[in-house]
């Protein structure tokens, strides 16, 4: 049984709370958030314990002894949160992003490795069903050799007045696209080489930094990556927030939408394929994965370290934009 200390309460820490308690191998033996409000409500609609809740992180480090912390805090608390975890000793499992600052992501990754502990970033995209499904189909040449990978996205993202999503610029690529950008590395099996964005924003638009994009990243080999994005878009959004994928091959095509994938292959073959697929691969378990690693005493998938490669991305999409010009991802990765 591995004891954790939940640090944020707000509505993704109340996923987690719901996550773990249903586990028989996971004790949250604390919950930690500054927010009195919301230490009143989770007594309140989660049950907890008012001894098991704490206004200050180091409170609840030296109150209670647990084997990992789980950080629900917003990304600028990141590196503040990682570094009192590694000096007490434990493991760590976040939230994305691992910062909102790619100097701090430097930091915490360093910090992890200098401790020795395990540091995992909960990209849950990637443990989904067709995902992995995706990634399995392409690791077996299902459309030969990946030449282009395709993304869209248009959703009416972040619609809540006065959010830090809305107030603050970029947030679309920094917070939304992580995701998508670490899929994209996770599907190709390899990391990219240069980015060049364009951002803009739309008339009817709610958010202060732009909220529209096309992006291309380049691969080595030639592979191409494109990410077209409408932030604020109020028309047809009957995608899901993984977007439409299509991944184009020297056999056909294969797309990602809406949990399903179809399998293309039409012209230049014998034997014409048009074939929907249902997922065939298991979700997989962020938590699983972690405690995994743990009692191996390896790194988990999604760790820190290899997280950091898909925040370059993100970092290096806003500089290709900032400056309009191609960015090398070697000019923004750290050591």
């Amino acid at each position: 049984m591995c004891r954790c200390i939940l640090t944020g309460l707000g509505n993704r820490g109340r996923y987690w709370h719901d996550q773990l308690k249903g586990r028989d191998d996971v004790e949250v033996v604390a919950y930690v958030d500054p927010s009195a409000p919301m230490r009143h409500r989770a007594i309140a609609e989660l049950g907890i314990a008012e001894s098991s809740l704490f206004d200050h992180f180091d409170k609840a480090l030296a109150a209670v002894a647990a084997d990992f912390v789980l950080d629900v805090t917003p990304p600028s608390v990141h590196e503040q949160i990682a570094a009192r975890t590694f000096d007490a000793g434990l493991h760590l499992l976040s939230e994305k992003p691992l910062s909102d600052d790619y100097q701090a992501a430097v930091r915490i990754v360093e910090a992890g490795r200098r401790a020795g502990r395990k540091h995992m970033i909960a990209q849950n995209y990637r443990f989904n069903a067709p995902v992995r499904t995706l990634r399995k189909l392409l690791d077996q040449k299902i459309v030969g050799t990946v030449g282009q990978c395709d993304v869209q996205f248009y959703k009416a993202w972040a619609d809540a007045p006065g959010t830090h999503y809305v107030t603050e610029p970029y947030m679309v690529i920094k917070d939304m696209m992580i995701h998508h950008f670490d899929l994209i590395r996770y599907l190709l099996g390899v990391d990219p080489l240069w980015v060049q964005a364009i951002t803009w924003n739309h008339p009817w638009g709610w958010h202060r930094g732009d909220a529209a994009h096309a992006i291309v990243f380049g691969f080595p080999d030639r592979v191409m990556a494109t990410h077209v994005t409408v932030a604020c878009s109020v028309g047809d959004s009957h995608h899901d927030y993984f977007g439409a994928w299509r991944l184009d091959g020297s056999d056909g095509s294969i797309t990602m939408g809406n949990q399903r994938l179809r399998h293309v292959h039409l012209a230049r073959t014998d034997e014409p394929i048009d074939n929907e697929m249902a997922p065939a691969e298991p979700a997989g378990d962020i938590v699983t994965e972690f405690l995994a690693a743990i009692d191996a005493d390896c790194d988990p998938e999604c760790c820190a370290a290899d997280n950091l490669k898909s925040v370059a991305m993100v970092f290096a999409a806003i500089q290709s934009a900032e400056q309009q010009q191609k960015v090398l991802l070697e000019e923004i990765k750290g050591p």
